[in-house]
């Protein structure tokens, strides 16, 4: 066994190193002993990094004494950590100073604490910082340039930790293009080989190919020709409080057996600015559940317009739901000239910052995969990157705005 801390009190190092050999996997264990000033991790969903980070920042108080900041890409994420935090503690039985829902302080004066949407109250810390889920930092540009500064200037320690996103933003440009982070990568393959009990094939069958890909084989999505790029997406990124409202419109791109049938709701505010907070996937689900689904969505929340993709497989759903509800349910054809429409207009939306949609990396992902070229009319084609995943969410969410966006959609019950 490689001694991992050769400067503690024999009574801390022997704890700690039991727990150690007994809790984490090799590759967990590989990424603890790295004692590089400077770290970034690749790494796969589900494979027990925050589990990881945890104990190594309880470490990083009782061993080095430094405090410790976690920055998460939402307070789920940074809520998570401090709990497992909590339970490392109590499994080594070591008694914390104090416990606040944000910070937990260590006899010893150091403190651990997690920040999201608050980052900016972590100017002026001294430590060491881990930027949790950094490819899905909102504003990640401006978030490392105002903490890392500071951190740097105290000595701290600056460790990454994210599943890929894109190629355009902030992660993975320190991942490919900054050679003073010690670079760790670690796919589902990886894990499995060294311990974690997981079903793969099971996995792949809930995600289309490039979903999978990204989040669990670490590869990003590439953004570089995407039609609405990143850099449009990011400022309308943010509607936390929205989540508890009811959406009063919904948009549904239906699916059954290779693709989802994704569901897009919202309601618009004041401004007229359509506000995205329901966001769904029904993944090889009959029509006669898709249909319950559909008709439960408009009960709960006395959905105003309930807009569906009648062309094709989804024919019948619109027909049986437009004798249920034939003042609320809407059909689209998405016709070469519609989708271009509702592809334009969501874009422009996108550019005038008219809608806000959470930070959810599926409908982020969605957005991101789908690439505009040129037919040999004046009619340009819109189409996700792989056979295999069709943009459905994207196409959802650009009915959902088409109909908040243009009055007579809402007036008239026929619309094509």
């Amino acid at each position: 066994m490689i001694p991992i801390f050769n400067t503690t009190p024999d009574f801390i190092k022997s704890n700690i190193q039991k727990y150690i050999v007994k809790t984490l996997r090799d590759y967990q264990k590989a990424f603890l002993i790295d004692k590089s000033r400077f770290r970034i991790a690749n790494k796969s969903r589900q494979i027990g990094f925050s589990y990881l980070i945890a104990l190594e920042m309880i470490i990083g108080t009782l061993i080095r004494k430094k405090n410790q900041l976690i920055i998460s890409a939402s307070q789920e994420n940074a809520f998570i950590v401090l709990d497992h935090v909590r339970t490392h503690l109590k499994a080594m039985d070591i008694e914390p100073f104090s416990d606040k829902a944000q910070e937990i302080e260590m006899a010893n004066g150091t403190v651990i604490k997690a920040l999201a949407t608050n980052w900016k109250t972590a100017r002026g810390f001294a430590g060491d910082v881990y930027f949790d889920e950094f490819a899905f930092m909102i504003h990640d540009s401006e978030v490392w340039k105002a903490l890392v500064p500071a951190i740097t200037a105290a000595q701290g320690k600056i460790t990454v930790i994210s599943t890929p996103k894109s190629r355009i933003d902030k992660f993975w440009d320190i991942w490919e293009n900054n050679k003073i982070f010690s670079k760790h990568l670690i796919t589902i393959h990886d894990a499995v080989k060294q311990g974690l009990d997981i079903n793969i094939d099971e996995l792949r069958g809930l995600f289309s190919p490039e979903e999978f890909a990204m989040a669990y084989e670490c590869l990003p999505l590439d953004t570089s020709d995407s039609y609405i790029s990143y850099n449009l997406i990011e400022p309308c990124i943010n509607n936390a409080d929205a989540i508890n409202r009811v959406s009063t419109y919904f948009a549904a791109d239906i699916g059954r057996v290779k693709d989802e049938t994704a569901i897009i709701g919202g309601f618009t505010d004041e401004t007229g600015t359509l506000i995205v907070n329901h966001i769904d996937s029904l993944k090889k689900c009959a029509f006669y559940n898709q249909k319950l689904t559909f008709v439960d969505l408009i009960k709960a929340n006395n959905a105003v317009v309930f807009a569906i993709d009648k062309g094709g497989i989804g024919y019948n759903l619109w027909e049986d739901l437009s004798f249920i509800y034939p003042s609320v349910i809407r059909g689209y054809a998405f016709a070469p000239a519609v989708k271009e429409r509702m592809a334009k207009n969501l874009r422009r939306a996108f550019e005038e910052k008219k809608l806000r949609i959470p930070n959810d990396p599926s409908l982020i992902n969605h957005i991101l995969s789908i690439k505009r070229s040129a037919n040999r009319t004046n009619i340009f084609s819109y189409n996700a990157e792989s056979n295999e995943h069709h943009g459905d969410k994207f196409w959802a969410l650009a009915m959902l705005y088409d109909i908040i966006s243009n009055k007579k959609t809402i007036d008239n019950v026929q619309i094509f």
